[in-house]
């Protein structure tokens, strides 16, 4: 991907904070890594080594820093359940009488416990002694039911700086956590941020585990993707800064938001604000070259789902969405 038309993002960089980061950054936003500083967040300090070292060698990033901490609404320390499934540990015990009723319930056992350290990100941001971006437009959520107590160790973050989030929110009760997608979207939105995209996440019970094409399964989580939108009457149409304007553009192009980024380009209010001629040639290229490529994909799905490979996704217990993303960045 050409960047040269994020003229402000190349001078001062893209802030992203990447929390449940144990699996590495985020491919989706890995086309852009040479704008991006990003900060991902591990307790267990010899894993957020490993993963910094790697990241570095693999990824071009403007800046790459793992620390040493979990992340919540205040500083302090916490109980982390660590289970059979390291994707499934968590604050917050798992909520066994739902996760039994559905296959593969043993990844949630919990193997053993540890005591971590955590912060707000606001209080880092606030730390001399930590080296944080400069500007931190974007923040990516994944912690298996502590979100929502992230969000508000981190509302000055968001209130002042933030114009994305993808964050995971639950629907069903998977953990023992009193945050639902309801209270993230009432947090997000009191923050001034629209939800734009949800990616979705359905799980077949047990009961039908040898023929779960047979159900639709329950829908049990989700990411969900915030942005904040300069020209709804809610933020008044003031002008944002501008390099929170181009990063807005870049977000919606990662996430197949081609509409939203032309009408940023397009928006009157944004006259000497950024570089719109710029910004308005380079989303226009981006959006005839995807025009095609969509098309492909249209006709790819449309074969698939006449064909063994729509039979294949019907026989999952868990299935989830795959419009998330854009399509030139498709991970799943």
């Amino acid at each position: 991907m050409d960047l040269s038309a994020f003229r402000m993002l190349q001078a001062q960089g893209l802030g992203i904070i990447d929390v449940g980061a144990r699996g590495g950054v985020s491919p989706t936003v890995q086309a852009v890594a040479p704008l991006c500083d990003v900060v991902g967040f591990e307790p267990d300090a010899d894993e957020a080594r490993r993963l910094q070292e790697a990241g570095r060698r693999s990824v071009p990033w403007r800046s790459l820093a793992y620390l040493p901490y979990g992340l919540g609404a205040a500083d302090g320390e916490r109980l982390l359940y660590l289970c059979r499934s390291p994707g499934a540990s968590s604050f917050y015990k798992p909520n066994r009488r739902f996760v039994d009723r559905f296959p593969d319930a043993g990844r949630f056992d919990i193997v053993t416990t540890a005591t971590v350290p955590v912060r707000s990100l606001d209080s880092l941001v606030k730390d001399s002694q930590v080296a944080m971006p400069a500007f931190i437009g974007f923040l990516k959520i994944d912690t298996q039911g502590g979100e929502l107590e992230i969000l508000h160790g981190a509302e000055q973050v968001l209130r002042e700086q933030a114009v994305a989030v993808e964050v995971e929110v639950l629907f069903a009760p998977i953990y023992e956590s009193p945050s639902t997608f309801r209270d993230v979207d009432a947090f997000l939105n009191r923050c001034g941020f629209t939800l734009f995209k949800l990616r979705r996440m359905e799980w077949v019970r047990q009961a039908a585990a040898q023929r779960p094409q047979i159900s639709a399964g329950q829908l049990v989580f989700g990411d969900a993707l915030y942005l904040r939108d300069p020209l709804s009457a809610r933020n008044g149409g003031a002008p944002a800064q501008p390099a929170q304007l181009e990063a807005l553009v870049l977000i919606a192009l990662l996430y197949d938001l081609h509409d939203f980024a032309l009408e940023l380009v397009h928006a009157p209010a944004w006259d000497g604000v950024f570089d719109r001629d710029v910004l308005r040639d380079y989303v226009g290229r981006q959006g005839r070259r995807l025009n095609s490529l969509r098309e492909r994909c249209r006709m790819a799905k449309a074969l698939c789902s006449a064909s063994s490979g729509w039979r294949r996704y019907a026989s999952r217990w868990a299935r989830g969405d795959d419009n998330f993303y854009s399509v030139s960045n498709r991970t799943t």
